[in-house]
Parts: C-alpha cells; structure tokens; sequence
C-alpha cells in the first residue's frame, strides 16, 4: 500500500513539474511575440504544441496564425487557422469574437476559409464520436 501512494505521489509531482514546464514555454512564446519577435515566438508555440500531446490547442493554433500574419505569411496564417477549425472546433462565432485573433487577420481568414468551413467543421465534429 505505502509502495502504491508512494508512487502515486512520485508521477502527481513529476506531472507538475511538466505542467510549470510547458507554462514556461507558454509564457516564453507570448512574450516574443509581445516583443514583436515572431520567429521566436513561433518555435516557442511549435515546441508547446510538440509537448503537449494534442491537449485543447485551439488558442495557440490561433496565437501562430497571429505570428504569421504579422511577417506577412498570410498562407500560413490560415492554414493555423483551418487546424485550429478541424482539429480544435475554431467556430465562425470565434471569428468575430475572439479576444486572441487578430482583427485583421479574421477578416482575411474567414473570407478565405468561408467556401471550406463546413467540410472542416465536419472533420473535427467527426472525432468527437
């Protein structure tokens, strides 16, 4: 029994650990791109994507997208955006109201996306079954 709790306590701090780790990263990559540092910023993101192992990634798909807009990238803005709909459930609504996505880069994006909304919509409402 004390071999059990033992070991129970072991991998609750070791997750913890891991959890401050992947924060860090986190926090790492938003104060590149704070900093106007995209390049950086976005290994940041794609090294807490890597880490993360598919957890709700819909916000960071969409703070890559922001990055790469921002260098001008814009294909590559919205091919985030097109996962971030059929991997993570990115809604029309969150189009227009999310505090995270760039103005600008939403009106581009969803003009852009809008003919292949639904069959991406589709796909991530697929993996919910």
């Amino acid at each position: 029994m004390k071999k059990t709790v033992l070991t129970f306590v072991v991998l609750f701090v070791a997750q913890l650990g891991f959890s401050g780790e992947l924060d860090s990263i986190l926090n790492k990559a938003r104060v590149s791109t704070e900093k106007k540092n995209y390049s950086e910023a976005i290994r940041e993101h794609e090294t807490y994507i890597k880490l993360s192992k598919g957890e709700n990634l819909k916000d960071v798909y969409i703070e890559v997208a922001n990055c790469y807009f921002y260098q001008n990238k814009k294909e590559t803005a919205v091919n985030y955006i097109k996962d971030a709909i059929s991997k993570y459930g990115f809604t029309e609504e969150d189009f227009i109201y999310s505090s995270i996505l760039d103005e600008k880069l939403s009106s581009y994006a969803l003009s852009v996306v809008y003919d292949d909304y639904f069959k991406l919509r589709k796909k991530y409402l697929a993996t919910l079954n």
